[in-house]
């Protein structure tokens, strides 16, 4: 097309200098005509910048001379100013068919367009763009360019260690890098195309707004489908469940990375990846801990013997104070009372106390026993030894 117009633009400048050289013949006019022409085809061929654009509107400039010298050599002196009339109302029905045709991009939109026959892509951001040019220009989609999110949870996630993850939450952020790479080097294009339009219809060519939703659903699959393949990839290699649930944020840049090393391919751009919940059955923790739980449980086995046995030492001891105490007393007592005590009758009184004390712990415990046994707290007989009760 960019051929052709200048080739347009001459024939016109030529045709709106022809009649101001028929009306006046002189070597001036001619001069000047010639000057216009030199100078439009410096600008047409020379590849000169915004070269199209100075010829386009020089010629849109000499138009209105051409046309009313046109008018007057047709209609007489009155017919330039019929004939200026008539080309202001056609260049302005013009614009406004241009303007009907005109392609409107919101903001947040990106319109991808192929052209022919070079067979390249035109990338059109927001704002109003001519209309396209018949048989050369066609729309192939309509994407979005604001930020994307996904949100997916996957089940039974295998490790290395063979023991599985119930449940993987991950929430995803991207968006729309490389526009032409993404509608001409998407995965499976026509296939993912025609399976989303058999389920929601095919999209309105001239809607942008339908495009967009159309594409925007078209990228999440795959982007859902490019993940899962990259969690479970890197998740395999990891050496059990525990180590995902303690390294989340390490294991969620490598997936990260992964991930962009795998959507870049068809321009698209990860922003931030997270792994929001990692779910492992605590019996599966346990069997994984087991040596741990294990050793664990015997330690705190140990220690309670030894609390158990340090309780007991001190109980006896306790118990022996107060064997030696209360036999203190029944020999001070006896003597205080004038009575002398042989060396046997102290130790038979020993002795006695000493029996005493064992029956009693003997039938406390088995009263403990009895509370324990049948959830009540009944406590046995904690009478204390008098020494001047009578012995049966």
């Amino acid at each position: 097309m960019r051929r052709v117009l200048p080739n347009v633009l001459l024939l016109l400048l030529l045709f709106f200098l022809l009649p101001v050289y028929l009306a006046n013949q002189s070597r001036e006019v001619l001069g000047l005509g010639i000057l216009l022409l030199a100078a439009a085809f410096f600008l047409a061929y020379t590849n000169q910048p915004r070269g199209l654009e100075t010829l386009g509107g020089l010629t849109f400039f000499l138009s209105f001379v051409g046309v009313a010298f046109w008018g007057q050599l047709v209609a007489g002196s009155n017919g330039g100013y019929c004939f200026v009339s008539l080309w202001i109302l056609l260049l302005l029905g013009l614009v406004a068919i241009l303007y009907r045709q005109a392609i409107f991009v919101e903001r947040g939109q990106i319109l991808v367009l192929n052209q022919l026959p070079e067979n390249r892509a035109l990338i059109w951001t927001e704002g109003l763009h001519r209309p396209l040019r018949p048989f050369v220009e066609r729309r192939m989609a309509a994407l979005p360019s604001y930020e994307l999110d996904l949100e997916a949870t996957f089940q039974q996630l295998n490790t290395k260690s063979l023991f599985n993850i119930d449940q993987v939450k991950a929430l995803v952020r991207y968006k729309v890098e490389q526009p032409r790479d993404v509608v001409f080097c998407f995965p499976n294009r026509e296939q993912a195309y025609e399976t989303l339009a058999q389920e929601r219809g095919e999209p309105d060519d001239k809607n942008m707004d339908e495009q967009v939703a159309f594409w925007t659903e078209l990228i999440r699959r795959q982007m859902l489908l490019e993940l899962e393949q990259t969690v479970r990839t890197v998740i395999a290699n990891v050496g059990g469940p525990a180590d995902v649930a303690q390294e989340r944020e390490t294991h969620a840049r490598l997936i990260r990375q992964r991930l962009q090393a795998s959507v870049a391919r068809w321009g698209m751009q990860i922003l931030d990846l997270r792994l929001l919940e990692v779910m492992i059955d605590p019996e599966r923790v346990r069997m994984l801990n087991r040596e741990k739980i294990i050793e664990r449980e015997r330690m705190d086995a140990q220690r309670k013997a030894e609390l158990k046995a340090q309780e007991v030492r001190l109980v006896g001891q306790a118990q022996a104070e107060a064997t030696a105490h209360m036999v203190a007393e029944m020999v001070r007592t006896l003597q205080q009372a004038g009575t002398t005590l042989t060396m046997e009758e102290i130790e038979r009184i020993v002795i006695t106390a000493m029996q005493r004390m064992s029956d009693q712990q003997q039938l406390s415990g088995f009263f403990r026993d009895v509370a324990q046994t049948a959830g009540q707290p009944v406590t046995g007989p904690t009478t204390a030894l008098n020494p001047n009760q009578p012995r049966h």
